[in-house]
C-alpha cells in the first residue's frame, strides 16, 4: 500500500542514530485526510503543552563544535541498503492532535518526580530523573473551531552523560563529543476530537506509544579554518517500541470519509560510522551502518479519499540483519562568518570551554544589502 504521512513529519525517538539523512526510510504511513483538509484539522505533533508546575529534567541534546554555523547538508545524490536495513524498523504513535491558539489547557497530574543535573569527572556533565508523570486536558470553542483532547506522559528513570572538551591551537580548533543516555521507560498517549464547521472538516484520533532503549555517540572534527575542516563520529542504539493509533476523518469539500488505523513493534540494534568535512562552501559525508533486530506492523484504511473509494490492509514482518550507505554532498551558499575559526572564536571558547554554548559562537556576517537596509530603516 503506497500513502503519504499524517500531517507534518512525525518525531520519534529512532532506533538508529539521530541524523534524519542517515536513517533507513520505515515504512509509508497511512494518510487519513487530503493535503488540501484545512490545517487546524490536520494530524501533526502538538505544539504547545501545559507549563509544568516544577521544573523538569533537562532533555538531552546534540552537542555541537562551537565553531560550527547551524544546519548543515541535506541534499543526498545517493543511498544504497541491503538485507533488512529497511525492514526492521516500524514508525508510529507520534501523530497528535495541535490544539488550536488560545485553547484552555488544564493540568490533571504534574509530578515531575526529582530531576537532577550533576557536573562529574572530566568535565561532564549526568543529568536524569527518577520518574515523571504528566496528564492534562485542552478544549477550545469559537471561530467556528471546537477542540477536546486529553494526553498523559509518563516517564520512567532514566540518565544522561554529556561531555565536549574543544581547543583551539595554531592549526585551528580541535573538539571531542561523548553522549550516553539510557531509558527505562517512556509512554505517551492522546486522545481527541478537532470540529471545523466553517470548514466542515472533522477528525478523531487516538494515539499511543511506549518505549524503551540505551545509546551512545561519539565524534570528534578539526577545523583548520573557516574553509577546510573534517569530522568523523560513531553512534549505536538499541531500543524496543510499541504503538497502535486509529483516526476517523471527514471532509465534504474534498469528498473524504476515511476510517484508519495501525499497530506496530519493534526491537532493534543499530550502529553508524560517518566520516566528512568541508573544503570551502562543499560540504560533504560518508555514512555507513548496520540494523538488526525484528518488527513487525498491521494496518488499514477504508472510505472515501478525494473522491475514491479505497479499501486497504498492509501487514509487514521482518526479522534480520542490513547494512545502510549513504553518501551526502552540498554546497553552502550561506555567508561564512568572519574572520577564521581559529582566530575569530571569543576569548571564553579560544580557552578550551568544556560545554557548547550558542552564546559563544560567532554571528555570521551580513551582506552589504542587509546592511544598507538596516542603515536605512534606522535613520528614518
Amino acid at each position: 500500500m503506497r500513502a503519504s504521512r499524517l500531517g507534518s513529519t512525525l518525531s520519534r525517538s529512532a532506533t538508529l542514530p539521530s541524523s534524519a539523512g542517515s536513517r533507513p526510510q520505515p515504512p509509508a504511513r497511512a494518510a487519513t485526510l487530503p493535503a488540501s483538509a484545512p490545517s487546524s484539522q490536520t494530524l501533526r505533533p502538538a505544539a504547545t503543552r501545559p507549563a509544568a508546575s516544577a521544573p523538569t529534567a533537562p532533555e538531552s541534546k546534540p552537542l555541537k563544535h562551537p565553531g560550527m554555523p547551524e544546519g548543515g547538508p541535506t541534499y543526498s545524490p545517493w543511498a544504497k541498503t541491503t538485507g533488512q536495513a529497511s525492514a526492521v524498523r516500524v514508525s508510529g504513535g507520534d501523530n497528535k492532535l495541535t490544539p488550536p491558539p488560545g485553547a484552555k489547557q488544564s493540568m490533571l497530574v504534574d509530578r515531575p518526580g526529582n530531576p537532577f543535573q550533576k557536573d562529574t569527572f572530566a568535565g561532564g556533565t549526568v543529568s536524569g530523573n527518577v520518574g515523571s508523570m504528566q496528564a492534562s486536558t485542552s478544549s477550545h470553542s469559537g471561530g467556528g473551531v471546537r477542540h477536546y483532547s486529553a494526553q498523559a506522559e509518563v516517564n520512567g528513570p532514566h540518565a544522561a552523560y554529556a561531555l565536549q572538551k574543544t581547543h583551539a591551537g595554531r592549526l585551528g580548533v580541535t573538539s571531542g563529543q561523548l553522549a550516553a543516555e539510557a531509558n527505562t521507560f517512556k509512554g505517551q498517549a492522546q486522545a481527541g476530537v478537532s470540529l471545523d464547521r466553517n470548514g466542515h472538516a472533522y477528525t478523531a484520533a487516538l494515539t499511543a506509544k511506549a518505549e524503551t532503549g540505551v545509546g551512545i555517540a561519539a565524534s570528534a572534527n578539526h577545523d583548520f579554518n573557516r574553509h577546510v575542516g573534517g569530522y568523523i563520529k560513531g553512534e549505536g542504539k538499541a531500543s524496543a517500541t510499541a504503538y497502535a493509533e486509529g483516526v476517523a476523518s471527514l471532509d465534504p469539500k474534498t469528498a473524504t470519509a476515511m476510517l484508519s488505523g495501525k499497530v506496530g513493534a519493534a526491537a532493534t540494534a543499530g550502529a553508524y560510522a560517518t566520516a566528512g568535512g568541508h573544503v570551502g562552501r562543499l560540504h560533504g559525508s560518508v555514512t555507513a551502518g548496520a540494523v538488526a533486530g525484528a518488527a513487525a506492523q498491521a494496518g488499514g484504511k477504508v472510505g472515501l479519499e478525494n473522491g475514491f473509494l479505497r479499501h486497504s490492509a498492509d501487514i509487514h514482518a521482518a526479522t534480520g540483519v542490513g547494512t545502510h550507505l549513504k553518501s551526502d554532498l552540498a554546497v553552502d551558499l550561506r555567508h561564512h562568518i568572519k574572520p577564521g575559526i581559529a582566530s575569530g572564536l571569543r576569548p571564553a571558547v579560544a580557552n578550551a570551554t568544556s560545554v557548547a554554548s550558542t552564546t559563544n559562537t560567532l554571528a555570521p556576517e551580513k551582506s552589504r544589502l542587509e546592511n544598507f537596509f538596516a542603515k536605512a530603516f534606522h535613520t528614518a
